[in-house]
């Protein structure tokens, strides 16, 4: 049995959250799969040494993740980042516009 935790944030309950349950329903088709889908804040960090896979969802702010994303991650205590070590993983995002806030200083300095 392989366990995937999708780990996501959202500001609204948008766009993020729809994307990380098309992904915990399209992984629970195959055979043996056994996910867990927590909001960032709301997760334990023993999810983390539950999983074999990771799945990473956050909104696009600015040209980087939610701001609760990044607080989660950089509480972790260094055991746990060594048990963690080598796992594979993945992450998506979303974004109200075409290439997030990069796009929008890209057209400001264009000719």
């Amino acid at each position: 049995m392989a366990r995937i935790l999708v780990l996501f944030g959202s500001k609204n309950r948008g766009y993020t959250v729809k994307i990380a349950k098309f992904f915990a329903e399209g992984a629970v088709r195959l055979e043996g799969i056994e996910i867990r889908l927590p909001v960032v804040g709301e997760a334990p960090t023993d999810d983390l040494r539950w999983r074999d896979g990771l799945a990473l969802g956050s909104p696009t702010n600015f040209g980087g993740i939610l701001w609760r994303m990044k607080k989660w991650w950089d509480d972790l205590g260094f055991d746990i980042w060594q048990e963690i070590d080598g796992k594979i993983g993945c992450a998506f995002s979303s974004s109200g516009s075409r290439g997030g806030a990069m796009n929008m200083s890209a057209r400001r300095s264009a000719p």
